[in-house]
């Protein structure tokens, strides 16, 4: 009885070797396979903060509208402020290079980008941090527009799954609107 008790017992230790095991082997792979997607995706990427940067030292001005675009090749799409006008440039998010680059028309029946960026009394970064006091998550998109006659913030903020559109205005600094993004 004793010798089959043993043998069951080894038995059933051989087991959870086998299946600890297999747990850190999955484990381990999936976790490198994880890692090595990631690696790949922002290899030789360049950050917003050294795009902002580079753009805004390249044409002398200040990056006053800023979005991110997936699509591929990923890029970033910027306003910039600069003694001729406004510009709107698009950058490859890989490789730093100006793949578009296009004055702005005053001519507009709407508010020129100009004119409202004078117009705003709260900045960008100032209607950002009111809009994630509304919904907590990372923005994705922030544009100055023209609403109704009302100058305002259109955000688009990602909180896992969900995607929120919060618009704020730009002049009281009041958060005008939050919906679910569908």
């Amino acid at each position: 009885m004793k010798k089959q008790w043993s043998t069951i017992k080894q038995g059933i230790i051989q087991r959870k070797k086998v299946i600890m095991t297999v747990s850190i082997a999955s484990v381990l792979l999936f976790g490198g396979a994880a890692g090595t997607a990631v690696y790949a995706v922002n290899k030789g990427s360049l950050s917003e903060d050294e795009a902002v940067k580079m753009i805004s030292e390249k044409l002398g001005g200040e990056v006053t509208q800023f979005e991110k675009d997936w699509d591929q090749p990923m890029t970033y799409e910027m306003t910039v402020k600069t003694e001729e006008g406004y510009q709107d440039v698009d950058v490859d998010a890989e490789k730093g290079e100006i793949l578009s680059q296009e004055m702005e028309d005053d001519d507009d029946e709407d508010m020129s980008t100009q004119k409202a960026v004078e117009t705003a009394k709260i900045s960008m970064d100032q209607a950002e941090k009111i809009a994630l006091k509304k919904v907590d998550g990372q923005i994705t998109d922030v544009e100055l527009d023209s609403e109704n006659g009302i100058l305002v913030y259109e955000l688009e903020i990602n909180q896992g799954q969900k995607e929120y559109d919060v618009v704020v205005d730009a002049t009281t600094g009041k958060v005008l609107n939050t919906e679910l993004d569908d």
